[in-house]
């Protein structure tokens, strides 16, 4: 006799393996930046083979809002002057991110986690030019260095300029660039779901959350 499946079977497999072929189907991700005195950038998303796209819209800058004046007559009223005391939720947000870092293992989690997420994206091309300078010297060159090891596999690689240059008598920070970057969904979740569920991380997230 053959064995038959109940409908209640078929029907949540279906589903299921209809969401994993979604998710199978590459997101591309196209944007550009330009800094010039001031930063504008464009992104669009697209999905099911370009049959999708969604350019998120930036935020209209709408000016700076005048505070209004207080007259010279009227008194401040203790709420307002408890309100003008610093606020502890800063604190107390240092405070977890401290616990956050000094938590066995967390950082060394968050690497691996950056590195797994960072192999399942593909660069279908990536232009980056610009240059920079700080106050110091000693920290531009410093920083130049960071920038050159952090960058320095990517030289080699097909479809990727990188063209920053350091400058050591001026404070300057000027760039643009434009890429594209192509990634399947359903590659994420395994290294997204080690991250959260490791032993490591909850530990972590425990710690930060007693602190006060």
């Amino acid at each position: 006799m053959t064995p038959t499946l109940e409908p209640v079977l078929i029907i949540p497999g279906a589903v299921l393996l209809a969401v994993l072929l979604l998710f199978a189907i590459p997101v591309t991700i196209s944007f550009s930046v330009v800094r010039r005195g001031t930063c504008t950038g464009r992104i669009t998303i697209g999905w099911l083979f370009g049959l999708l796209q969604f350019t998120p819209s930036r935020p209209r800058s709408t000016g700076r809002r005048k505070k209004k004046r207080r007259p010279a007559t009227e008194r401040a009223e203790p709420d307002d002057l408890r309100g003008k005391t610093p606020s502890a939720a800063p604190r107390a947000g240092a405070k977890r991110f401290t616990a956050l870092l000094k938590s066995k293992g967390f950082v060394r989690g968050v690497l691996r986690f950056t590195h797994g997420m960072a192999m399942r994206v593909r660069f279908v091309s990536l232009r980056i030019a610009g240059r920079f300078g700080l106050e110091n010297p000693y920290d531009t060159g410093r920083l130049w260095g960071y920038i050159c090891a952090f960058t320095g596999f990517l030289h080699g690689a097909d479809r990727v300029t990188l063209l920053v240059e350091p400058e050591f008598d001026e404070v300057i920070l000027e760039f643009d660039g434009e890429g594209e970057l192509r990634v399947v969904p359903v590659t994420l979740f395994w290294p997204a779901a080690r991250f959260v569920l490791s032993p490591a991380t909850l530990r972590a997230a425990w710690t930060a959350a007693r602190r006060r």
